[in-house]
C-alpha cells in the first residue's frame, strides 16, 4: 500500500510509475491481464485463504495517482482546497495525464502532455481558491510568455530548477521545459 508514495515523495516517480503499471507477479498490472477487475486481498490470483475479490488494502494506487501523477494535495493549514498544493510528476513512460478533483469550491484540473522536449501543463484553480505549483524545470512559460508578465501568478522562488509558483483562481496554460 505506501510503495507508491514512499517511492513518489523520495525522488523517484519513475519508478513508482514502473511499479503500479508492470505486469509481472505481484503487481496490479498482473491482475489486470489475469482478468481482474476489482481490487483483490492477496497478489496471488489463487490463493487459498483471504479470497476477498474486493478489498481496499491495495487500493491506495487511485490516490497515488492523484497525487504522484496529477500532483493535487490539499493544504493542512488550509483546509477543504481552500489553498491546493500542486506537484505533479511527468513520469517516463506515460505521454499525457488529466487528473480532475470537485472540492467544495469548484473543480480542480491537472494535466499533462509531453510534447519533445516541452510539456504542456494545464491547470484549473476554482473561485474563492488559490494553489502553491511546485515543479522543475529549466524553464516555463504561461500561455507562451515569460510567468513575470502574468498578473495572477507570483514566483515565490527558483532554486536549483525548482520553481514555486503562487497561483490565483483561474485557468493556465505552462510550457515546461525539463531538459537542454
Amino acid at each position: 500500500k505506501s510503495i507508491l508514495n514512499a517511492l513518489s515523495e523520495n525522488g523517484y516517480a519513475d519508478l513508482a510509475y514502473t511499479v503500479a503499471t508492470q505486469e509481472s507477479f505481484p503487481s496490479w498490472g498482473w491482475w489486470m491481464v489475469n482478468g481482474a477487475t476489482t481490487l483483490f486481498e492477496n497478489w496471488p490470483i489463487d490463493a487459498k485463504r483471504d479470497l476477498s475479490m474486493n478489498h481496499i488494502m491495495f487500493g491506495e494506487i487511485s490516490a497515488w495517482f492523484y497525487k504522484a501523477l496529477g500532483g493535487i494535495f490539499p493544504d493542512e493549514t488550509q483546509p477543504g482546497f481552500k489553498n491546493i498544493i500542486l506537484k505533479p510528476n511527468f513520469v517516463a513512460g506515460l505521454e499525457r495525464f488529466k487528473a480532475t478533483h470537485n472540492s467544495p469550491y469548484g473543480t480542480i484540473v491537472s494535466s499533462w502532455e509531453k510534447n519533445g522536449q516541452t510539456i504542456s501543463y494545464n491547470v484549473t484553480i476554482p473561485a474563492n481558491s488559490t494553489a502553491e505549483l511546485t515543479i522543475q524545470a529549466n524553464r516555463i512559460l504561461e500561455n507562451g510568455k515569460e510567468l513575470s508578465e502574468n498578473k495572477f501568478i507570483q514566483v515565490e522562488r527558483k532554486n536549483n530548477k525548482i520553481f514555486t509558483l503562487q497561483l490565483k483562481p483561474g485557468r493556465y496554460t505552462f510550457s515546461v521545459e525539463t531538459k537542454k
